[in-house]
């Protein structure tokens, strides 16, 4: 009877259910094909010869491991571990390791993927946890990206009214030059009309000398010609 295949039902499926399911599978085949995996309940003799009348070489246990050499059916030559070779009914021959072992086996590698699965879950975890924290690094950065982007909004508008300032200060350098240099002008003009003022007063004070000398002068002829008269 020919070995069923079990066909993986979902790619998506965890292992360790498809690994209980293979062990179910292991264990129907076990019961319904008992001439494929053969079990024996005593134990197989290990003959010279093919047939029951040559002498027993060993007697082997179940789940012996050994070498198949050739076959003669229904016989088999095999080899043991210890180099002693013989025949044995190839019916007690199977392929597959005896299914204590493979449940053994199974249970083990279900352990495994246990044990997996658990360090899957803890990276899941971590990952998990540093994806938030991630996040909240991510949030701060956007928080301190958007400040600095108002801070330097704020330098761009600060540095336009300095360069607001900065002109009007020039022009207002200007204007004040400008403004020095007419009040220079205009205290030249203050301080030559004063020099005129105090010229024509200074004239005039003289010319009212001389005149006053000159009707004084006059005057006292006009006297002298009335007392040379009488």
């Amino acid at each position: 009877m020919k070995n069923a295949q079990f066909q993986d039902p979902s790619p998506s499926c965890p292992r360790w259910i498809l690994l209980a399911m293979l062990l179910v599978v292991l264990l129907a085949q076990g019961a319904s094909a008992a001439s494929w995996y053969v079990k024996p309940s005593a134990e197989v003799p290990l003959r010279r010869g093919q047939g029951k009348e040559y002498r027993i070489v060993a007697v082997l246990q179940d789940g012996t491991p050994v070498e198949l050499l050739e076959t003669e059916e229904p016989w088999a030559r095999v080899r043991l571990a210890s180099g002693k070779e013989g025949w044995i009914l190839k019916r007690y021959l199977s392929s597959e390791p005896p299914l204590g072992q493979q449940i053994v086996a199974l249970r083990e590698e279900k352990k495994n993927l246990e044990q997996e699965c658990a360090r899957t879950r803890q990276e899941l975890q971590e990952l998990t946890d540093a994806n938030a924290q991630t996040e909240k690094e991510l949030t701060a950065c956007l928080i301190e990206r958007d400040r600095i982007k108002a801070d330097f909004q704020a330098l761009q508008q600060d540095t336009a009214d300095v360069v607001r300032t900065k002109k009007k200060l020039t022009d207002s350098l200007l204007l004040l030059k400008n403004l020095e240099a007419k009040l220079s002008s205009v205290q030249a003009e203050n301080s030559t009309l004063k020099k005129n003022a105090r010229l024509k007063w200074f004239l005039a004070g003289g010319g009212v000398l001389v005149l006053g000398w000159l009707l004084g002068l006059i005057t006292g002829r006009s006297r002298k010609r009335r007392s040379s008269l009488l």
